[in-house]
């Protein structure tokens, strides 16, 4: 039976390091995404099971090869995290604009384009989960957090509105949202 295959975004020594870990040792061949190379080739000589692919999430185009890559070299993603973050902080007089556009562009839209790139074969197979790492900031503006709480806040609600459009189309959807975690489970 071939390996499934989990794809995992802006992987670094932290949170990210850990999900890939988990599903490495769990059996799955775990993509590696993130800005820097560099980390990521030394994470996928000490992790059996893991693999490199250098890629902005922001680049849609490269978002987009890399994601038919992936199904390339394994098979389509069944386990789809979304951990990269874009995030500035300051109050709405001293954060740059542009700023706010970047993360909104990293922690939200690079959101929409993965569903969009991993749902409709998980769909169509009947299991997979996209889960996006999330923050307490999703749920509540606090001081200096006017460039960063409202991206997550659109990207918790995304990932609400995605699992109503595209759980219930398999006859059972699980979504779970805390401080950590946005969850869609297509369970077959």
């Amino acid at each position: 039976m071939a390996k499934k295959t989990c794809l995992v975004t802006g992987v670094g020594w932290g949170t990210g390091n850990a999900i890939v870990r988990k599903f490495a040792s769990s059996g799955y061949n775990v993509a590696m995404l993130a800005r820097r190379g560099d980390r990521l080739a030394e994470m996928e000589k000490s992790i059996h099971g893991a693999y490199a692919y250098t890629c902005d999430v922001t680049d849609v185009d490269l978002l987009t090869a890399t994601v038919r890559k992936i199904e390339t070299d394994f098979s389509p993603p069944t386990v789809v995290i979304h951990n990269a973050v874009g995030g500035s902080w300051g109050n709405f007089l001293e954060i740059d604009p542009s700023d706010l556009e970047r993360n909104f562009q990293v922690n939200t839209m690079a959101l929409l384009h993965l569903a969009r790139l991993t749902l409709p074969y998980m769909i169509k197979k009947g299991e997979g989960s996209l889960i996006c790492t999330g923050n307490t900031a999703a749920h509540r503006g606090r001081d200096r957090y006017a460039g960063f709480a409202p991206s997550k806040a659109a990207q918790r609600i995304l990932a609400q509105s995605i699992a109503r459009d595209a759980g219930p189309k398999r006859g059972s959807c699980g979504l779970c949202y805390n401080r950590c975690c946005n969850r869609l489970a297509l369970d077959p």
